[in-house]
């Protein structure tokens, strides 16, 4: 399977890469892995920079709402995705969707993505839609 996950609960720390091609069904059984892990509240990193995927705005829609929950989830941990610039796709669609919901940014470095949650933890983290890296990784909300 090309999605590989660590939780690191001494961190409170998720870490998910993705490489190759991603298929819906990896998709989503890596989110109900994620759900049984009962990590809400953990910092996520997502790397996907080295994978693709052909999912829908409908099914990345789906996913979201899995990982919601009901309306007495609890809160949500911030979610760092490392993106390459030249494919646009899963990630920009779920950040996008769920900007409400949580912090969540998209950044071409693993580095600035690990400062960038450090910030988020501790509540200073800067808005979404910004130069990460000195590349517009998403246009402005």
């Amino acid at each position: 399977m090309p999605i590989y996950m660590d939780v690191l609960r001494i961190e409170r720390l998720v870490v998910i890469i993705a490489r190759g091609h991603v298929t819906a069904e990896e998709i989503a059984a890596n989110t109900r892995t994620l759900i049984e892990a009962d990590v809400p509240n953990f910092a996520k990193i997502i790397d996907v920079a080295g994978s693709a995927s052909d999912l829908t705005r409908e099914q990345v829609q789906r996913i979201a709402d899995m990982l919601r929950g009901g309306p007495d989830s609890p809160s949500r941990g911030p979610v760092a995705f490392v993106v390459n610039p030249a494919r646009k796709g899963f990630a920009e669609a779920f950040a996008e969707l769920t900007e409400g919901d949580r912090p969540i940014d998209l950044f071409t470095s693993l580095h600035v993505a690990r400062s960038w949650l450090k910030q988020a933890k501790e509540g200073a983290a800067r808005p979404a839609a910004t130069l990460h890296d000195g590349v517009p990784v998403r246009g402005p909300t």
